[in-house]
């Protein structure tokens, strides 16, 4: 009987390693997709609230000027001055930018439906300065997306990018899993006072 039990315990050595070796590996893969998910949701909701605390602050504007006067607050380049700050803690100056732009309504005639212009009064792209390169192109071309519209109607949007860079141990799958790292935000707001369709030069 002890010869039995002998021989019982030599064979379960190894048993532990054999385990470890198999559930560590998941373990971490785990820790690590956690960790990127949250790192990519924060990122997303980041993005959301830059493109709803500029546009709110646009549409805030009796009036805008383009000027270059980056210190005044009624000129729209203080928002490209200042998007290093609402993008915080995500790198900016070399990988985000914003587009803000203004839509107006058309004015039919007759009884045909109001809709909005397919091009915008203005628009004004930002991006970092040392993000250059990176594709800040403007993607409301399906107006459909819009607010509905009505005679005189004015809207502003604020488009919001972001090249999320995954963690380099979990990159490639990352990549793979979720396809594009390009994320993208936009928020519509009517301004409140005046309907923001022109830049005062």
């Amino acid at each position: 009987m002890r010869n039995l039990y002998q021989h019982f315990k030599r064979c379960q050595r190894g048993v532990a390693g054999v385990e470890a070796a198999i559930l560590l590996p998941v373990m971490i893969f785990l820790i690590f997709g956690c960790m990127e998910m949250y790192q990519y949701y924060r990122a997303a909701a980041l993005m959301d609230r830059v493109a709803f605390t500029v546009a709110n602050s646009v549409s805030m504007q009796q009036e805008l000027a383009d000027k270059g006067q980056c210190t005044k607050t009624d000129d729209i380049c203080v928002y490209g001055l200042i998007a290093k700050d609402l993008f915080q803690p995500l790198d900016y100056a070399n990988r985000g930018g914003l587009v803000i732009s203004a839509y107006a309504a058309t004015e039919p005639a007759g009884k045909d439906p109001v809709s909005w212009k397919n091009q915008s009064e203005w628009s004004k792209p930002y991006h970092g300065v040392e993000a250059g390169d990176l594709d800040r192109t403007s993607r409301l071309t399906d107006k459909k997306i819009f607010p509905p519209a009505v005679v005189g109607d004015t809207v502003i949007v604020v488009e919001v990018f972001y090249d999320y860079e995954p963690f380099v141990i979990s990159s490639r799958f990352w990549e793979a899993l979720a396809g594009t790292s390009h994320m993208y935000s936009r928020f519509f707001f009517r301004p409140r006072f005046d309907d923001l369709r022109n830049l005062s030069k």
